[in-house]
């Protein structure tokens, strides 16, 4: 048993440690799950028909190119697809366009060269980290051949490029600018344009999401939703909505939005994150045994989902046992607490993932008074310090710091309570 004053000690301490773990297991982990990692960007120099980086477009099949302006474009672009394809796409382009010097083609093929050329060298440059340098050469483009079918997807491809450098302004500018070019470029396929046209919204919406307008996303997605075109990856986009309300703390909307996602697509992909932030709003909103019932029925999906689909919903286990396991020591269930954060520990090697866990876990005994238990929890921390704690990160150094004060604290209560236990009192003193 701990002694009064190793019992006034860990009280003094632990409130602050808590707030330590919740804290530290948001920012670890927490992020991730609020937040959409920035789509996988296309390859360099993909200029692809209604082609988007975050799959909230599902095109449909195009119609057969015709004999007229479409077709003109769709060879063009498919000339790019073959140059893509090649070992070395640079050299290729070098060859043709030798070739075409040493020729006599008419104007109109050397022409078609001259724009090839242009595209592969703002594909080039890009390819080679000089995203600047491509919007240059793609913005040369724009000013020698204003009428070109392609525009709008050049100018799609620009926006990309102002958003990898961080312009996001820029990149939204670019985006409207899509959609203008989209209906003044002279052509009979309108469903090409279309497409174009709804990449470009859906990209906006992206755009204000990475820039951190949560509401401005949220407000465009919603937007997108109210009478959603046929290409529209509707699953995608209503659960990217839901993360932007959730970056917004509009707690209210997410609970509403998230049920009714819950109820339409029970079997989706977005299940578990879904699920995830409809339980931190509801914590948020107070309601904390509608969080906690969707965390356990966010463990229970995963638990029966096939392997390959649990194996990607992790991340999501693991921050709802958390929350879960924080909920049930807030509560003062230390037993139950310190069970699930047992159970946690295997989920992830890394050390930002087991270390306040194990710090959490050490506190649940401290709470419990089984002080030997605690030393073991706060010794595993203060060892795994000794080999790599120069490379850790501040905050996880922080932790491996207070497990080494904690243990100090509870091996000097213990040796203290093994004299008090070894020196005979003054009455059995006197009656030797």
């Amino acid at each position: 048993m701990m002694t009064k004053r190793h019992v006034t000690l860990a009280r003094l301490c632990a409130p602050a440690a808590l707030l330590l773990l919740i804290t530290l297991a948001f920012n670890t982990f927490g992020a991730e799950h609020h937040s959409d990692k920035p789509a996988q960007e296309p390859v360099p120099g993909s200029l692809t028909i209604g082609k988007g980086t975050s799959g909230n477009v599902l095109p449909k099949a195009l119609p057969d190119p015709t004999d007229g302006e479409y077709s003109e474009a769709a060879s063009k672009l498919g000339k790019i697809r073959e140059l893509r394809g090649t070992t070395n796409q640079w050299e290729e382009v070098a060859r043709l366009l030798q070739e075409v010097r040493n020729s006599k083609v008419g104007e109109k093929m050397q022409m078609d060269v001259k724009r090839l050329a242009s595209l592969e060298l703002a594909g080039y440059a890009e390819s080679n980290g000089q995203p600047t340098l491509a919007i240059q050469y793609l913005a040369e483009y724009i000013e020698r051949y204003p009428d070109d079918e392609i525009i709008p997807e050049i100018l799609l491809r620009q926006a990309y490029l102002f958003r990898t450098i961080g312009a996001y302004d820029m990149a939204i500018s670019k985006l409207y600018l899509v959609m203008n070019a989209s209906l003044n470029i002279k052509t009979e396929n309108l469903n090409y344009f279309k497409r174009v046209s709804l990449t470009a919204q859906t990209e906006i919406a992206e755009t204000y999401f990475l820039n951190k307008r949560y509401k401005d996303a949220a407000q465009m997605y919603a937007r997108l939703l109210n009478e959603p075109d046929e290409e529209l990856n509707i699953v995608v986009v209503r659960a990217k909505l839901i993360r932007s309300l959730a970056r917004d703390a509009d707690d209210t909307a997410v609970v509403r939005e998230a049920r009714q996602f819950l109820k339409d697509h029970a079997t989706s992909e977005y299940q578990a994150e879904v699920r995830y932030l409809l339980a931190l709003s509801h914590k948020q909103l107070g309601e904390k045994q509608e969080a906690l019932r969707e965390l356990l029925l966010l463990l229970e999906a995963v638990e029966v989902a096939p392997p390959e689909v649990a194996g990607r919903w992790k991340t999501w286990k693991m921050a709802a046992g958390n929350e879960i396991g924080n909920q049930l020591f807030l509560e003062g269930d230390f037993i139950h607490a310190v069970q699930v954060y047992k159970g946690l520990l295997n989920l992830e090697e890394a050390a930002e993932w087991r270390l306040p866990l194990e710090y959490q876990i050490g506190l649940c005994f401290e709470k419990l008074e089984q002080p030997l238990e605690a030393i073991q929890a706060y010794s595993s921390i203060v060892e795994h310090g000794k080999s790599d704690a120069e490379t850790l990160p501040y905050n996880l150094r922080m932790v491996i710091s207070m497990a080494q004060f904690r243990h100090a604290i509870i091996s000097w209560a213990q040796s203290m309570e093994e004299t008090n236990r070894a020196i005979p009192s003054t009455g059995q003193r006197a009656s030797k």
